[in-house]
């Protein structure tokens, strides 16, 4: 009996050892994740390009979006990220003057335009027939809508050109700022603002706008969104991973089809 005893009682410590991991579930780790802050300007790209680079790495890519200058104080403030995406130069070197970037990793990707916008419905008639600089200024445009000037690129890129084409005086008044450039595009959708300013490639995606203009480089305006991998974040080898990514044949089909402009420099 006492050996009946001591078998039944192996029999059931290894039945207890094999249900363990509760039925269906995975005993397998967690994939790993990369924290990458980006402009707000990139969501569409990025959401699509991410499912690609996880299957590859085998981990989770957590975006974080806003505009440039809110999430670079952010990063300067010593919140967590892996990589860092700007919609502009002047942000990336905030963070880069912090110390708080790798430099070796440092990349222009990609360019982009400003178009000036205004409802598909509901249009102010500012803007008929060939376009003017002088009819940036019409009365008939009651309200302006741009990103932040003072904090978001696509804001200040909005200003430098209304500036150097002698509009911006005459309109300053009448900017209603955004918090970043999808919420400028949202006012002019929703007729809120008689005219705008934002990214080409926001424009593209809104059938509830049409754009008047778009202001070429040849007017002094240079659109540039650099990459870097942060310093101090807690899976930056996926970060550098990611950011080389984002130069592959794969990422650069689809930047090009959401509008952007791909950079030589950036393969």
């Amino acid at each position: 009996m006492a050996k009946f005893l001591a078998f039944v009682l192996v029999v059931l410590s290894l039945a207890s050892c094999t249900k363990s991991t509760p039925e269906g579930a995975s005993s397998a780790a967690p994939p790993r994740e990369v924290t990458v802050f980006a402009a707000t300007s990139l969501r569409d790209a990025l959401q699509e390009i991410a499912p690609a680079f996880e299957a590859a790495q085998k981990a989770k890519v957590v975006f974080a979006f806003g505009s440039s200058g809110d999430l670079s104080k952010q990063i300067v403030a010593a919140d967590r990220a892996d990589a860092f995406l700007s919609a502009d130069e002047k942000e990336m070197d905030r963070v880069a003057d912090a110390s708080r970037i790798d430099p070796a990793t440092r990349r222009d990707l990609l360019g982009n335009r400003l178009v000036v916008i205004e409802p598909m419905e509901g249009a102010s008639g500012a803007f008929t027939g060939v376009f003017a600089k002088e009819q940036l200024a019409d009365a008939r445009i009651v309200r302006w809508s741009l990103a932040n000037t003072e904090t978001v690129p696509a804001g200040r890129y909005a200003k430098a050109w209304l500036t150097s084409v002698g509009a911006y005086a005459g309109i300053a008044e009448r900017v209603v700022p955004g918090v970043d450039v999808r919420a400028a595009l949202a006012a002019v959708e929703s007729g809120g603002c008689a005219a705008g300013i934002v990214y080409a490639t926001d424009a593209a995606r809104s059938k509830r706008v049409r754009v008047v203009y778009t202001v070429p480089e040849a007017e002094g305006l240079v659109i540039r969104y650099p990459a870097a991998v942060v310093k101090g974040g807690s899976a930056t080898d996926l970060g550098g991973a990611f950011v080389r990514y984002l130069s592959s044949s794969e990422a650069r089909a689809i930047f090009e089809r959401n509008g952007f402009v791909v950079l030589a420099s950036s393969g």
